[in-house]
């Protein structure tokens, strides 16, 4: 990266542009979800159907794997235009005549997220000194669950006060709209590495995705984040439309939302400080099981808030220490890194797509507590893949030996 030749001003206008851009990503996602009871049945449909939310997923998994690309082709400013322009689709959603037609614009909507979410690191590497960096990176880890919570915290004022559903997605999509402007304005571009950058060697050999495959692990991860990717996004965009639960689901999915900001800055905090994250990790896994399997099973409205209110903040306390293990493994350059959690996320979110579309087959076949108790004990996967995921911080562990030799 050539050196900066912008001001901090400029700087932190386009980092909040690209968060709060992200953050209604992310409310426009959560909305949708919610108001997919009015769309389907206006539709003249009776179930939930999944394809709403997997089509986001798809979007991601696709999105993730030519973002990069793109932003070679377009250059930085004209990617984050184009991936705005795309979740601005949600505007044309409201005007749907049919289901395909409001997954279509679903689609869009996670492929633009999806390729926003790739631009935002480098832009943080722009735009600010390196001793800024995890301030930037972490904050913009949190657009997520800010938007969530936007969408959470508005959805029943924006109904009351508009209605129809179509006027509630309008409503969402109107901001999208006013950040693709505002980036015309703000955006700037920055010179990217030449457009065929050298590449990163590893032991005398370019680290490809064949390599990426035979690397234990990619498996190790997956398999521990599987159940917690799979939690969250039940709880976040199927849970809330749950018309029996013993306190108000909606409440509930904010609960999480809301506890997921504080867990995750502890967590910041907490991977600088402890010697032996894979205890973290251990104690993570037990705490988010145990807090969602008591929260369904318990009939007091009390116990079940405050079972959500901690099952947001342990969910994410591990989540910074986690996303930090691709990068000790032996002969981590950023393009392994890279690698590996292209092919985690695509894998990540590809089995998330059938588990989720499973929960949802189980809410419109058998019921809400069964597909909630199916989803507890998918979330022990979590728990399962602390004990097959490598030690690094372990003394004169396997992976500490490879990189000694």
């Amino acid at each position: 990266m050539e050196p900066k030749v912008i001001s901090t001003r400029r700087g932190l206008a386009i980092e909040i542009l690209l968060f709060l851009a992200y953050s209604f990503f992310s409310a426009s996602w959560m909305v949708g979800s919610i108001i997919t009871p009015d769309m389907v049945a206006e539709f003249g449909g009776t179930d939930i159907p999944s394809s709403v939310n997997n089509a986001i997923s798809l979007a991601k998994i696709l999105g993730n794997f030519v973002a990069a690309w793109i932003l070679v082709k377009l250059g930085p400013k004209k990617t984050v235009a184009f991936s705005c322009l795309l979740i601005c689709a949600v505007v044309a959603g409201a005007y749907s005549t049919g289901l395909y037609f409001f997954v279509l614009t679903r689609f869009l909507l996670g492929f633009g997220g999806a390729v926003l979410m790739i631009c935002m690191t480098p832009y943080v590497v722009y735009c600010f000194e390196a001793k800024h960096h995890s301030l930037f990176i972490g904050l913009n880890n949190a657009g997520p669950n800010t938007g969530n919570l936007i969408g959470l915290l508005t959805i029943n004022p924006v109904r009351a006060w508009l209605g129809d559903w179509r006027a509630v997605v309008l409503f969402y999509g109107v901001f999208s709209v006013v950040f693709l402007v505002a980036w015309f304005i703000v955006g700037k571009d920055y010179p990217i590495a030449p457009q065929e950058p050298k590449k990163e060697s590893l032991e005398g050999k370019v680290y490809t995705y064949k390599d990426g495959f035979k690397e234990p692990f990619l498996y190790q991860f997956l398999l521990t984040m599987t159940g917690r990717l799979v939690l969250y996004t039940v709880m976040l965009y199927l849970f809330p439309l749950n018309p029996d639960f013993t306190v108000d689901s909606q409440f509930i999915s904010m609960m999480i939302a809301l506890t997921g900001i504080p867990g995750t800055i502890i967590g910041i905090i907490l991977s600088k400080k402890l010697k032996r994250q894979i205890y973290l990790f251990r104690f993570s896994g037990i705490a988010q099981s145990a807090l969602f399997f008591l929260m369904i099973l318990t009939k007091s409205p009390a116990i079940a808030t405050t079972s959500a209110i901690l099952l947001g903040f342990v969910v994410f306390i591990s989540t910074p220490s986690l996303f930090t293990l691709p990068t000790k493994l032996p002969g981590a350059t950023p393009q392994k890194v890279a690698v590996i959690l292209t092919i985690y996320w695509a894998a990540a979110y590809s089995l998330q797509m059938l588990v989720y579309a499973w929960v949802v087959r189980l809410v419109n076949t058998t019921g809400w507590f069964a597909a909630m108790i199916f989803t507890a004990i998918y979330s022990l996967t979590f728990l399962v893949g602390t004990f097959v995921l490598p030690d690094f911080d372990r003394p004169g562990g396997a992976y500490a030996e490879e990189e000694e030799t």
